[in-house]
């Protein structure tokens, strides 16, 4: 995106100033507690402070510090700073004594100008001090007349500290000719001018500079504003309306407490015409659509720019406040700046650069004139954040990197995504690696410590922490130490942001330019970890086995007996690798939930002896059929309406829970599209501003956000969890009496917790809601279940389904604790149909992504499978079907039928009716460009055992089998459409349009270009370390 428009010339900030004076010489330029100056009464008395500045030995680009109180002398002594061919370093009174040390001894300031009850606050390092109190008789005798011009376009005109990624803070050295550029650029913007410019921000900020200068090259007026009064945002307002502002620059914290203050007070700054925010990404609130609203000729305008640039983008909302975008665009460039979209964004020095695909996001990177010297006394920082400019001829093109992940939108303005500086994920959570450094270095016994981001064999990320102790014992034994900070950081961090591994050093490596060189970190040492339980060696057959397969899932070379699984790393889907390595090993049927109740080698071990011996598992989630049954009974008689159903088939107020998950967003997302509801989401959050930006945030993720529902989005603060799901009685009635339909999506989904476990969310939950759904008026209560209630012990589909066959409770003893949850929930809602409720029932199967985006959740486990034919080259032969349907078809369709009356009462089996053969799959995929062969289970038991390390081993799990004669877990999950029955669906999405496609290559073409986008697998022709199959033996 490029902006070339004018020659700035050899204009200075301080010319542009004495132009205007010339023009407007009686003109205010500045008031401040009845207090003001004219342009020409400014430009004198900056003119004395200037000659007496440069009496002082002030010369041309020397460095001049500022603490001053807010108030007229601060705006002249910026002005004569430059005007005496200087720059100025603001030095804020409020910062910590350190930090202005570190600024004062960094810049090497020779005169810092402040007033006398200041001094004490300044740390002295020899510098002279100018106290404009005491000295102003001294300074009004020196010549108020114009000094002689030795300022050039490239002369400094600030430093400006900001916070650096080390924790120490880096000086941005700003020279005229980028301002001057923001300056002619920023004039032919503005609304209106000359107007009465609110200076809002402390001049140690960058946006002061155009606050005040913005204004005095136009002939405005700086309208100056106490401490006291611009921190509370009610005297604020008040404060605009006494003084008649017309613009304001305002961050969007202060924005958005601005807006509520107007609310709450009534009071509108009516002669207000321009709000420019900056500094911040700027939200639209309804607080802020209120007071654009009542403001009507008041425009807003979002600005971008690190301090390194100052402003380089900008947009303007147009059209009324309420159809505003929720996250504002951050625009366009402004002139003579040229701005790039990098790929592949990464911050390490010696990466190629090259330019996004069109439509990618990438790191913004900035070129033109507008860009600072760089960090003053920071050469090599300064090199490795402006770099040569690949993209133009000029050889002293420079560039730089911003951090900043953005976006064009499809009318071609950039929009902000987030930050990525070191930012990672780890078990689907971003985590940014700074700050868990920074937690680290708090230890009193830390000198130095870094984080890095390793991947496992499985392709999974952990952390591991690389640590210089402050005392060199801890080199040679560093268990007692590796403890201490476990508990540290424990108290301190989530269990993602926890390091997996912790290595000492005597020093981290370093590159050439002294930053710490992650890649020459060592691979961490996986020996046991220290988690203060002391090792205790294998001592039976059994335990020593088990401690070869925990070695290998967890990928710890030690691992000892009273060692707890789920300490070490475990999670659900390692939990599910090791128990189906341990059936396969030891020839038994383990249900996975023995693993939660027998989480280490010794209880595991007894387990398995006592499997030998009697042939059965006792676990926790052993319960009879007739306890099951007992437990699917609602408890609603009670709450139970005798008000007659009033069915609507575009209801106005719905509750859905679930809506943070894959499948509840796309429900979320339908019943926007399908009714006009006001939706009201169950989510767990602080606060309704927080829930809300939870659900956005999860509707962004899957590419289902549109800003104009925002206000149809209601959270509701809860858990399903919790008695009346966690909220309040009043709110509770409020809700029973007026929403018109449930769709309860959520549940709380594991793979090892026992049913015991789940059973509040699950269970209990689902009878909060029923109750609600019961109480004051009778509400179509849509449950969404899975066709894994029918699971039968032998095939999945052994027998005949129908959508209104019967649940057993024979079966469901043999459930897994997440099933048997379902199962539960799906029996009690059924009971609680036939006591009278309007209900309707839809289990889907086999969900993929998005039909035509190929969005998906990549950590489901028919995508793992897919990748990991692809990795192998490989699919096994079998008879079993392959039946998934795409997440759109289950969301248009459910909604669709659940606007039917004709659907209450009945079951929806949401399987693809079209599924096909492990060949045609194979085919199909294929098809997409990649190559796949089809294998023996022999040769394809040899193929996963060769390639045990390089694939997910949720392959094996879903794929091995201890016998050919036994089928596969995959194979006794597939779900055959002639014994499933559908019919339901089909006739209720007659004539609707709503239809599921065949599984076939522009069926799978979505998903794979969107495992390649993602990363999630490599583009077709680039899969790396593809075994040999037909070779296999």
């Amino acid at each position: 995106m490029n902006s070339m428009k004018y020659d700035i010339k050899n204009l200075t900030i301080d010319t542009l100033f004495e132009q205007q004076v010339q023009l407007s010489p009686e003109a205010q330029a500045v008031s401040f507690q009845g207090e003001s100056l004219s342009y020409q009464e400014l430009d004198s008395r900056a003119n004395q402070l200037a000659n007496y500045l440069q009496a002082q030995g002030v010369t041309v680009n020397s460095l001049v510090g500022i603490c001053l109180d807010r108030s007229i002398n601060l705006i002249v002594s910026v002005l004569a700073i430059l005007k005496a061919s200087a720059a100025y370093l603001p030095l804020d009174q409020a910062y910590p004594a350190d930090r202005l040390r570190l600024m004062i001894e960094d810049s090497a300031v020779p005169v810092i100008i402040t007033q006398k009850h200041l001094d004490e606050a300044l740390p002295s390092t020899g510098e002279k001090r100018i106290f404009l109190d005491c000295e102003a008789a001294c300074i009004a005798h020196f010549p108020d007349s114009q000094l002689s011009k030795q300022t050039t376009p490239d002369s400094l005109a600030y430093v400006i500290y900001t916070s650096g990624s080390t924790g120490k803070p880096k000086g941005v050295a700003m020279h005229h000719r980028p301002l001057v550029n923001l300056l002619n650029w920023q004039k032919q913007q503005f609304k209106n001018s000359p107007a009465r410019t609110l200076q809002f921000t402390p001049i140690s900020f960058d946006v002061s500079f155009q606050e005040i200068f913005s204004t005095l090259v136009s002939g405005g007026t700086v309208v100056l504003i106490g401490d006291t009064d611009r921190r509370n945002s009610e005297t604020l307002l008040a404060y605009l309306c006494e003084n008649s502002v017309e613009r304001l620059f305002l961050p969007f914290i202060a924005l958005q407490n601005l807006a509520e203050a107007a609310t709450t007070t009534q009071k509108l700054p009516v002669k207000l015409q321009e709000i420019i925010t900056a500094g911040e990404q700027l939200k639209i609130t309804r607080s802020i659509v209120s007071l654009f609203d009542r403001l009507q000729d008041c425009s807003l305008v979002n600005q971008y720019g690190p301090s390194e640039s100052h402003v380089v983008t900008q947009h303007v909302l147009t059209g009324p406040p309420r159809e505003w975008p929720h996250l504002p665009a951050i625009g366009n460039p402004i002139d003579n700046t040229q701005l790039y979209l990098l790929k592949n964004p990464s911050r390490r020095e010696d990466d190629p650069i090259a330019l996004a695909e069109p439509g990618e996001p990438g790191e913004l990177a900035i070129g033109g004139i507008c860009l600072a010297k760089g960090y003053l006394n920071q050469p090599e920082l300064t090199r490795s954040r402006f770099i040569e400019n690949p993209f133009v001829d000029e050889s002293e093109a420079i560039l730089y990197r911003t951090g900043d992940l953005v976006k064009r939108s499809t009318t071609g303005e950039l929009e902000y995504i987030e930050r990525l500086d070191d930012q990672v994920k780890v078990r689907g959570v971003r985590v940014e690696l700074g700050e868990v450094e920074a937690q680290v270095s708090q230890h009193s016994m830390v000198k130095a410590n870094a984080i890095s981001a390793r991947k496992r064999a499985d392709g999974t990320t952990y952390l591991a922490a690389y640590i210089v102790p402050n005392s060199p014992q801890y080199l040679q034994n560093a268990v007692e130490l590796e403890l201490q900070l476990r508990a540290f950081l424990k108290e301190r961090l989530p269990a993602c942001m926890m390091p997996a591994f912790f290595e000492f050093l005597p020093t981290l490596p370093l590159t050439p330019s002294g930053k710490v060189d992650r890649r020459a970190l060592p691979e961490p040492h996986q020996e046991r970890p220290a988690l203060g339980q002391d090792y205790l060696q294998p001592r039976t057959d059994i335990e020593k086995k088990l401690a070869e397969l925990w070695s290998e899932v967890l990928e710890f070379k030690k691992i000892g007996v009273k060692d707890n699984f789920f300490e070490f790393g475990g999670d659900s889907l390692r939990a599910v690798q090791l128990v189906h390595m341990v059936c396969e090993t030891f020839k038994i049927e383990l249900p996975i939930v023995t693993l939660f109740d027998a989480p280490t080698i010794e209880a595991l071990g007894h387990q398995i002896q006592g499997m030998v011996n009697s042939g059965k598992a006792v676990t926790s989630d052993d319960i009879s059929p007739a306890e099951l049954e007992s437990q699917a009974i609602p408890h609603i008689v009670g709450a139970l309406t005798t008000q007659p159903l009033t069915f609507s088939d575009q209801p106005t107020k719905v509750l859905i829970t679930g809506v943070t998950g894959f499948l509840g967003a796309f429900l979320l997302g339908e019943l926007l599209q399908q009714t006009p509801a006001d939706i009201y989401c169950l989510v767990r959050a602080t606060s309704d501003e927080a829930g809300k930006q939870k659900i956005e945030n999860n509707l962004k993720k899957y590419g289902l956000w549109q800003a104009e529902n925002r206000d149809r989005i209601k959270p509701v603060l809860g858990d399903l969890s919790k008695k009346r799901l966690g909220i309040s009685d009043d709110t509770f009635e409020v809700l029973s009496r007026e929403i018109q339909a449930i769709y309860h999506s959520g549940a709380s989904i594991s793979l090892i917790h026992p049913y015991s476990t789940l059973y509040t969310a699950n269970v209990k939950g689902t009878e909060e809601l029923l109750r609600m759904a019961a109480k004051y008026r009778l509400k179509p209560f849509h449950f969404i279940s899975t066709l894994d209630v029918f699971q039968a012990s032998g095939s999945f589909s052994s027998e005949p389904i129908t959508e209104s066959s019967s649940l057993k409770a024979a079966d469901a003893v043999r459930f897994d604790g997440y099933t048997k949850s379902k199962w539960v929930s799906e029996k009690m809602v059924w009971t609680a149909g036939r006591l009278g409720l309007p209900i309707s029932v839809y289990r889907p199967a086999m969900i993929s992504g998005h039909s035509q985006t190929g969005i998906c959740n990549t950590g489901d486990l028919m995508n793992r499978l897919i990748k990991g034919f692809i990795q192998l080259g490989a699919a096994p032969e079998s008879d079993m079907v392959i039946n998934i349907a795409p997440v759109d078809f289950f969301s248009k369709g459910l909604i669709h039928l659940s606007l039917q009356r004709e659907s209450l009462g009945k079951g929806f089996n949401f399987i693809n009716p079209h599924p096909v053969s492990m060949q045609d799959f194979v085919t199909a995929i294929n098809a997409c460009g990649y190559d796949i062969q089809q294998v023996t289970p022999q040769q394809w038991q040899s193929l996963l055992t060769q390639n045990i390390r390089k694939v997910d081993g949720i392959v094996s799990v879903l794929t091995s089998k201890e016998d050919v004669s036994k089928p596969s877990y995959i194979e006794r999950s597939s779900v055959n459409a002639k014994r499933v029955s559908c019919e339901n669906v089909l006739n209720g999405l007659q004539n609707s349009g709503i239809y599921c496609p065949n599984i076939d290559a522009q069926f799978l073409k979505p998903y794979l270009d969107y495992y390649v986008r993602t990363g999630f697998l490599s583009t077709p022709g680039l899969v790396s370390n593809q075994p040999q199959p037909l070779k296999a033996g």
